[in-house]
Parts: C-alpha cells; sequence; structure tokens
C-alpha cells in the first residue's frame, strides 16, 4: 500500500509576497482592538500572515505598507489606528509568553533539566536525546562557555530569556542553564523560540 505524503500547509507573507510553510510567521487576526497576533493560530476569523521580522514590521507601520497590505488581504477597510505603533513589540511580548508556557509544560512533562551538575550527568546517562540548551542571557560568559562545552556543540544554544523569566517559568529559584530533551513539545518550542528572536527588537 502507497501512503500518500502529507501536505504541509502554505502561507504567504502579506509585506514581502514569499510563500513557504509556518515557519517563520506568525499569523494575525484583525479583532475588536485592531490587528493582534494570533501565535496559537486559533482566534476566529480571516487570517494575514507576516514574516516574523521586528525590522521589517516596524518599517512597514511607519510608512503604512502595513495598513494597505492587511487591507488589500482581508479586502476591507483598516484604519489607522487598528494598526497599533507598538505592534511589533505586542508580537514580541504575545510569542515571548508562549514559549516560556511552553517551558513549564514541557518541565511538568518531565522533558528538561536545570542546573549545571544536574545537566552533566543527565548528559552522560541519556546521551543523544538533547535538543536544546538555554541559557539565561544575564549568565556569565564563563559559566556559559563551560555548560556548552559539557553538553557538546552540536546542541543549539539559545540566549533569549533572563534568569528572572526562566525561574518564573519554571517556578524555582535563580535558573540559569536549561537542558530540553527531545519531545513532540520540544520541537514546537524550538520553532517558537526562532520566530521569537525574529521578533526582537
Amino acid at each position: 500500500m502507497v501512503v500518500a505524503a502529507k501536505k504541509i500547509p502554505v502561507r504567504k507573507c502579506v509585506l514581502t509576497g514569499k510563500i513557504g510553510d509556518k515557519t517563520g510567521l506568525i499569523r494575525c487576526v484583525m479583532g475588536p482592538d485592531g490587528l493582534t497576533p494570533d501565535v496559537a493560530e486559533k482566534l476566529p476569523g480571516r487570517g494575514i500572515w507576516l514574516s516574523c521580522d521586528r525590522k521589517l514590521i516596524e518599517k512597514a507601520i511607519s510608512d503604512g505598507k502595513l495598513i494597505k497590505s492587511v487591507a488589500r488581504s482581508l479586502k476591507a477597510h483598516v484604519a489607522k489606528g487598528d494598526v497599533h505603533p507598538s505592534f511589533g513589540a505586542l508580537c514580541e511580548s504575545i510569542m515571548r509568553r508562549r514559549c516560556l508556557d511552553r517551558l513549564g509544560l514541557e518541565q511538568a512533562a518531565g522533558n528538561l533539566i536545570t542546573g549545571f551538575d544536574k545537566i552533566k550527568a543527565a548528559i552522560k546517562k541519556e546521551s543523544g536525546t538533547s535538543a536544546i540548551l538555554l541559557c539565561a542571557h544575564d549568565s556569565g560568559e564563563d559559566g556559559r562557555k563551560k555548560i556548552q562545552t559539557a553538553v557538546g556543540y552540536d546542541i543549539p544554544a539559545g540566549l533569549i530569556f533572563t534568569r528572572e523569566e526562566l525561574s518564573k517559568a519554571l517556578g524555582r529559584d535563580n535558573v540559569v542553564h536549561v537542558l530540553l530533551f527531545k519531545s513532540g513539545g520540544t520541537k514546537s518550542l524550538v520553532g517558537d523560540l526562532a520566530r521569537l528572536e525574529g521578533l526582537m527588537h
């Protein structure tokens, strides 16, 4: 029996016109409060897609291209007030919250470990299961080099969150290093982290 290949849905960025899968794009909808990021892709209404590029978004806001592109895509009138000047910051904030919430879920599922010594011990026991290393961007450079060396440079590392953000997300004190193991949730998180990085100022 021949199994048909699963079709990957493609989307088009209303600003660049580029068509591809959803990687690197964020869905937005026009709601009561204007253009709203829909990172979970669950809000009702016809969505438009934007590249996760903060500079691109902010330039399009300042020169009016975003309003025109959204109006053309939705085939509706879009007022200037429907796109807030800080829309780019809003996209980043919502995506950041989504990623931190996902960290909490992965912890509950037993898919991550924190702490330099615990991570080193886990690597020896569970070789080949690591997916990504997160280090607080306000941590010491020497400590980051040591943990990266211990984990291996083939494991991607992210410097996106502060130790305060990591600590709050995981309900622990002074979280500096987080190692995530391979899982469906971690795979989604890695994709969202890439989108977040593009949305950061």
